[in-house]
């Protein structure tokens, strides 16, 4: 198998999925019950506003539409295989990458940590023990949005 150096190379092998543990700090069995403390709270709330202390609000409406839960379905009324399939989401959320976004909503950003203070191989801050850096907080300028 080759090496693959960057995103554009496996691009061309075809789509790339990727999956993220929205709430990698619990385990399942933690979010489950975290899930049913917030449905608790808000057992006559609707599903679709019942997620704010667990979600950005910008994802909100992203897992309600791929939980298949009906977004107005009283919290109170979720099933039990319900609850065990936002769990499963929340911990292997799927994306699939098929390309770029043109280069015009791109965006670029300035400043950040020192890659002098960083140590490459593992991201971990020179500085502070036990600190680990990625993403925007470096300080690399460069195209981002690319998905």
């Amino acid at each position: 198998m080759s090496k693959i150096k960057n995103i554009d190379e496996l691009l061309k092998k075809g789509k790339i999925k990727l999956w993220i543990d929205l709430k990698p700090a619990l385990s399942e069995e933690e979010l489950e019950i975290r899930i049913r403390r917030d449905f608790d709270i808000f057992k006559n709330k609707t599903f679709k506003n019942s997620l704010d202390r667990l979600l950005p609000k910008k994802m909100i409406e992203t897992i309600v539409t791929l939980s298949q839960i009906n977004p107005n379905k009283k919290v109170n009324e979720i099933t039990k295989q319900e609850r065990k399939n936002l769990i499963a989401l929340l911990k292997k959320f799927e994306i699939t990458i098929t390309g770029f976004r043109p280069i015009e909503e791109a965006i670029v950003t300035a400043g950040g940590i020192s890659t002098k203070e960083i140590h490459p191989k593992t991201m971990a801050s020179k500085l502070v023990k036990g600190l680990y850096f990625a993403g925007e907080i470096i300080d690399v300028d460069s195209y981002t949005g690319r998905i």
